[in-house]
């Protein structure tokens, strides 16, 4: 996620203040903000110079064919970029991770742009492949994913008094999820699809624990994750173990992280109701790719509701 928000804060100069409608149209503005998109949602890695030259064409193909369409979702872009801008790191990490879903369920498509936004998808899951998907549950777990958890796991191998990741853990992880995923609980597969999501709630979660339990907690699934009988399976039994805690961790923070008393209290839940109130509008500005915002759908009423909060 380092990478990600590294990316975003570098990128962000060349994009902002280029968003504002323009007659002519400003063709250059939405295309650096179009591969920005592309790198932000495929995990940051940069473009290749022919990727950069499709998303020009994506964006020219769109102008040619359904101005309307890629105008509006030119705006759709820049209010996504300033929104981003102001972001907290955690929020990117859930807008990045549900749009990435969103591109690999194809859902809620604009029949004007479908072919653009095939195009899109394409590109993205070049750069953050796919390791399982889950169409059923909209379960997704991808190459970014793995760099979360391995970030976690270097975290876990502190916690844990165990040995840290090496250099091949994507690698090993990309073979060893997939086997692993039949025999994994629901609430596991939950939790490692959502790694990108929870995992900055993690350190706040232990911080905040009661000591004793921790340490507990820390003894005995130390053992549980040594138990594995080569490095890759420990690895791997530590990655689900902070899958988990990180799920925890984010939902002890949508709960207010146990409630509070009076003003403390009070200032919590408007904390987080304006930082749901900006997730749904980053979704609302995705919205391209958000099954849970699309313009397309009949309940026109619902659409308003959630897109416009």
């Amino acid at each position: 996620m380092k990478r990600c928000c590294v990316l975003l804060a570098g990128l962000l100069g060349l994009v902002i203040g280029t968003a504002s409608a323009a007659s002519p149209p400003d063709i250059a503005g939405m295309t650096q903000r179009e591969i920005f998109l592309l790198q932000f949602y495929g995990g940051g890695s940069p473009l290749s110079p022919q990727e950069r030259q499709e998303a020009a064409d994506i964006i020219e193909n769109g102008m040619q064919h359904e101005p309307q369409a890629e105008l509006a979702a030119a705006a759709n872009a820049a209010k996504l970029v300033r929104l981003l801008a102001h972001a907290p790191g955690p929020m990117i990490a859930r807008v990045r991770e549900t749009v990435r879903l969103n591109v690999e369920l194809h859902e809620a498509v604009s029949p004007a742009l479908q072919q653009q936004q095939l195009e899109e998808a394409r590109i993205i899951a070049a750069h953050d492949p796919v390791v399982v998907f889950d169409r059923a549950h909209k379960r997704l777990v991808t190459v970014q994913t793995l760099k979360i958890l391995e970030q976690g796991n270097r975290l876990g191998a502190q916690i844990f008094s165990v040995p840290a990741p090496g250099e091949d853990f994507v690698a090993e992880m990309r073979q060893a999820i997939p086997r692993a995923w039949p025999s994994m609980d629901d609430g596991m597969q939950e939790a490692m699809a959502h790694a990108e999501r929870d995992m900055p709630y993690a350190m706040g979660f232990l911080q905040s624990a009661n000591r004793q339990k921790l340490a507990d907690f820390v003894r005995t699934w130390r053992a549980k994750i040594m138990a594995a009988p080569d490095a890759t399976g420990q690895q791997l039994n530590l990655a689900e173990v902070m899958a988990v805690i990180g799920m925890t961790g984010y939902r002890h923070a949508q709960r207010g992280g146990g409630g509070g008393g009076g003003q403390v209290g009070a200032a919590l839940a408007e904390r987080l109701q304006e930082q749901d109130l900006m997730q749904r509008q980053l979704l609302g500005a995705s919205r391209s790719f958000s099954p849970t915002c699309n313009v397309t759908s009949p309940n026109a009423g619902y659409n308003f509701t959630y897109c416009h909060p």
